[in-house]
């Protein structure tokens, strides 16, 4: 479901650390409005240290008139959010104001910042253009427009590390199956980049997941296993490119390793990846699923000594939907603290950890 309003949950700090907040002081040092971030006070005593988030979110910001299509987070904490009213808004968590308004001309589906250099950011629109921002300039540095009967940016992406921001034409991809009903392709609904390799993850609408090499531009892996007809789903890697992560049409979770050991599976296609764990985490459809990039955040590396067995948590303790024991232990490495965060389309967001065991 979308919405107007950005709202971030605040992470509880695991025992003996100390949360580095500095800019929820200035952040609550004057009164909200309809306009700005708002954050609540919080209370020592009332907060429960073992949930993995607090009950109040750290901050809310208010300013698009519609709803929310895409977020990107630079390395110094700012932040873009674009919607369906056709603007990109910049914030920064030491500030209850939007920073600054950048209008286009139609629904911005797509944003990312530069990943070196966070003074530009990358938008795509469903008018055909993609847009390099100058930031402190407040201005489009270099645009281009891509050609085609649909002419419909749905996602975007920096890859080699921002190599190709010159915006000029390189090549293009055809994410399509080769024979059946998904040949003539289906909507791009996510671009993650694969550091190191020069590689690309795709999602698509086809309920298929590819990884692409762009040296070559050969397919090197689908993964197949979830259900995304109609969805913004996107599917990304665990934060040390072991595991590829997607919510699903079908209320779940899926988790694939990013390369399958198919040496032993002789009639096994090498580009074919049909080997995922799905675990039923929610009641509705699985818009987002992720690997919290800092696992440690949320479980203290000593958690495991007193906890060798994995675990699954979730947020939602009124759901009577039970989560299948050791799910989560056979998709992951048992021997590797993983924390895997999802929500669905009521809004609803679960915790899911799988302990190192020790």
């Amino acid at each position: 479901m979308l919405r107007k309003n950005l709202i971030f949950l605040h992470l509880s700090s695991p025992p003996g650390r100390v949360s580095p907040s500095p800019s929820q002081e200035s952040l609550c040092s004057s009164k909200s409005d309809d306009h700005g971030a708002s954050c609540a006070p919080e209370d020592p005593d009332t907060e429960d240290r073992s949930a993995p988030f607090r009950p109040v979110p750290f901050c809310k910001y208010k300013g698009h008139t519609a709803d929310l299509l895409d977020l990107s987070w630079s390395k110094n904490f700012f932040l873009l959010s674009s919607s369906m009213d056709k603007t990109v808004r910049l914030w920064h968590i030491s500030r209850r104001e939007c920073l600054c308004c950048f209008q286009h001309i139609d629904f911005v589906t797509a944003i990312a910042f530069h990943p070196r250099d966070d003074r530009y950011f990358l938008s795509g629109s469903l008018d055909g253009k993609l847009r390099l921002w100058n930031i402190p300039d407040k201005k489009v540095a270099l645009w281009n427009e891509v050609d085609g009967q649909t002419r419909l940016i749905t996602a975007a992406n920096f890859c080699q590390n921002g190599k190709y921001a010159r915006l000029k034409y390189h090549t293009q991809i055809h994410v399509r199956s080769t024979r059946g009903r998904n040949k003539v392709g289906r909507k791009i609904t996510g671009i993650e980049p694969l550091p190191g390799e020069n590689k690309i993850l795709v999602t698509s609408n086809d309920s298929r997941i590819r990884l692409y090499d762009l040296r070559d531009l050969s397919l090197s892996m689908k993964y197949k296993g979830y259900v995304n007809s109609s969805s913004q789903i996107k599917a990304s890697f665990s934060h040390d490119y072991s595991f590829i992560v997607s919510g699903s049409e079908d209320k779940y979770v899926y988790i694939w390793s990013t390369y399958h050991d198919l040496s032993k599976f002789t009639s096994v296609r090498r580009d074919r990846n049909d080997f995922w764990e799905g675990i039923k985490a929610h009641n509705a459809v699985v818009t987002s699923a992720i690997f919290a990039p800092h696992p440690g955040l949320i479980v203290p590396p000593e958690a495991g000594a007193d906890k060798p067995e994995a675990e699954s948590r979730s947020l939602d303790s009124t759901d009577s939907e039970t989560i299948p024991s050791g799910s989560l232990e056979r998709a992951l490495k048992t021997d590797h603290t993983e924390v895997l965060l999802s929500a669905d389309f009521t809004g609803a967001i679960k915790v899911f950890i799988n302990v190192k065991k020790y």
